[in-house]
């Protein structure tokens, strides 16, 4: 009974999904299933059935491996159902669905996540303090772990504070920061900062006068179009952006964080910038749409309509195609750029990575910073509200135009500088000495300082990076 079953599953879904899925653009795919029908195939009995007895304890189990087995990239590696345990956890029934392919370092790509008790932070509504940071450990300091922050949300409990990109938070309420409450900075109640700052004289980390009390977390809205520049050199104009996740605006219907975008394009194109900097260190992914968008922007004319890339799904369905469009741009700019200088590191992932993937057929795409991430495939998100479930199962791996998707274990960067290990210029963003890109500014101009590329005195040791608990830390195939 289970293969019959599976028998009108499948001719259920040949029927209902595949003409809406073949039918729409890449960018508008309607990947998300209101939800699994329970069919009469369970009540049925080859021997003795026990499905109709125990189906409202095993519904949520069902719904995930139903949706799985259409969905997943390698729903082939799924487990037969003679060795699924349908009376286990979701999150254990679900861990024990993934592919050895799936992820990296012993972490899967594939997620689930609850409603109710979420453990994933979603980048733009985030409940926290607004301020990113890794926990280091600093050559000299064996007692303690100092967080330093990466960069601050404006309108947020650290932005109100004064704190800024640069700072490193040396105690929580008079304690020091541990493997056991650096926790809190992700978001908590009030709390008293000893805030200290890099002394480059004695190369080492010293304390502000006094502490600093930051306000109780709260949610926040982090503008991925951080920060924006021109740098005249000579008869190039630079035009530099920070951009920190592919998304639209505050949800998926909202379009705010694109206009924003396109806004910044245009000026750069009304002050004739010639030459760009994208600042990526920090991107770990997002919306599909969003990056064709920024590509559209970036691109050469001559490439516009052309194939950006495409999607590769399981058997289920055909490959999709994605375009460089013209009409993602509205009132932006499309500035007509021959090359690109992307600064890189290992939290740049997934839509950033398909970014210089699929902008590489068309244009010099040079990266500045170091490897990053690794992740070639994308997601879609399927959620119950009634189980109370939100799960992220990949399925789909993304090549460009000229079938490339060779990049599983990251880009390496061509010019390799790590901020991590160089305390004198980690710098506020915009700063032309700034590590990162002082030496795009540098290699724009055929010259990058030496003081970029000597071994600094005082290492440091990142233990934790707060930006890899993103939710959108991958491509994210949406409505």
């Amino acid at each position: 009974m289970r293969t019959l079953y599976l028998f009108l599953f499948s001719l259920f879904h040949a029927s209902k999904v595949f003409p809406i899925f073949a039918a729409m653009k890449t960018s508008n795919i309607l990947m998300a299933l209101a939800g699994i029908i329970v069919l009469p195939a369970y009540l049925g009995s080859c021997g003795v059935d026990r499905w109709a007895a125990y189906a409202e304890e095993t519904r949520t189990d069902r719904w995930i491996e139903d949706t799985m087995r259409v969905w997943y990239y390698w729903n082939h590696d799924i487990p037969n159902t003679n060795n699924l345990n349908y009376f286990s956890g979701p999150f254990e029934f679900f861990a024990s669905l993934l592919s050895d392919e799936d992820g990296k370092g012993g972490q899967h790509y594939s997620t689930i996540d609850s409603l109710k008790y979420p453990t994933r932070s979603i980048p733009y509504t985030d409940y926290s303090y607004g301020f990113q940071f890794t926990t280091n450990r600093v050559e000299g300091n064996d007692t303690a772990l100092y967080a330093r922050i990466l960069y601050v949300t404006p309108e947020s409990p650290a932005g109100e504070t004064g704190l800024q990109r640069g700072d490193w938070i040396m105690q929580m309420d008079g304690q020091p920061i541990t493997q056991d409450n650096y926790t809190r900075l992700y978001g908590s109640e009030e709390m008293q900062l000893t805030v200290g700052y890099y002394d480059a004289s004695g190369d080492t980390i010293l304390p502000y006068a006094e502490p600093q009390t930051i306000a109780a977390a709260r949610p926040i809205n982090d503008n991925p179009v951080h920060y924006h520049n021109i740098y005249p050199l000579g008869n190039r104009r630079v035009g530099y952006l920070v951009y920190n996740h592919f998304s639209p605006g505050i949800t998926d219907n909202d379009d705010t964080y694109n206009r924003d975008l396109r806004k910044v394009f245009q000026d750069f194109a009304a002050q004739q910038v010639n030459e760009f900097v994208l600042d990526l260190r920090y991107n770990n992914g997002g919306l599909i749409s969003c990056a064709q968008l920024l590509c559209a922007m970036l691109a050469p004319s001559s490439a516009l309509g052309q194939p950006l890339g495409q999607l590769e799904f399981n058997e289920n369905f055909s490959p999709s195609p994605f375009y460089l469009d013209e009409n993602l741009i509205q009132d932006g700019a499309n500035l007509n750029l021959s090359t690109l200088y992307v600064l890189t590191s290992g939290e740049t992932a997934s839509a950033s990575e398909m970014l210089i993937n699929c902008l590489r057929p068309y244009m010099n795409v040079v990266l500045i910073g170091t490897t990053t991430e690794g992740k070639n495939v994308g997601f879609v998100s399927f959620t119950n509200q009634e189980l109370m479930l939100t799960m992220s199962p990949i399925v789909c791996k993304i090549y460009n135009s000229a079938g490339e998707s060779d990049y599983e274990n990251g880009f390496e960067a061509d010019e390799k500088v790590d901020e991590n290990s160089d305390m004198a210029h980690f710098l506020p963003f915009g700063n032309p000495n700034e590590l990162l890109l002082g030496t795009a500014l540098g290699l724009i101009q055929g010259n990058v300082p030496a003081s970029y590329r000597q071994k600094p005195n005082r290492q440091t040791t990142v233990l934790h990076n707060s930006i890899a608990r993103r939710a959108a830390k991958s491509v994210r195939i949406a409505p």
